[in-house]
């Protein structure tokens, strides 16, 4: 049986359960730094400017064993874009929770890629891999 991840929207608590298969994911760390000056007539190097960190992964979903509205998984794919867009009052989308066992990311989607795989004969979609990028700021 696949382990399921959740996605948490930090400012509702609405929760999206997702079946993932755990091949792999991925961290990056990236450091931003300012560009160098003249201070005194001595340069000084790099200063640290804040960094970075992105989490990339790929979400499972399947409905084939469910029936009628609840086998289209539309809506929870649209839930995710609902989730990267920022609120009207805000600059940037909410931060969202990644959870699975004891692992824990939390950033805004920065990405989502979706490979629709299976349909119903009238064209429902039942099972997709959505590719996730989330992304979190440090000063």
């Amino acid at each position: 049986m696949l382990a399921k991840a959740t996605l948490t929207h930090l400012e509702s608590l609405e929760t999206l359960t997702v079946q993932w298969n755990p091949q792999s994911y991925r961290i990056e760390r990236h450091n931003r730094f300012a560009s160098s000056s003249v201070v005194g007539g001595s340069e000084v190097g790099p200063k640290f400017a804040g960094g970075a960190e992105t989490f990339l992964t790929r979400l499972f979903f399947d409905s084939t064993e469910e029936e009628g509205e609840a086998r289209d998984l539309r809506p929870q794919v649209v839930r995710l874009h609902d989730w990267s867009r920022p609120a009207e009052e805000r600059w940037s989308p909410p931060t969202v929770l990644f959870n699975w066992g004891d692992f824990r990311f939390g950033g805004m989607i920065e990405s989502l890629e979706e490979d629709w795989l299976r349909f119903d004969p009238d064209g429902t979609p039942t099972r997709a891999w959505v590719d996730l990028v989330l992304r979190s700021e440090s000063p």
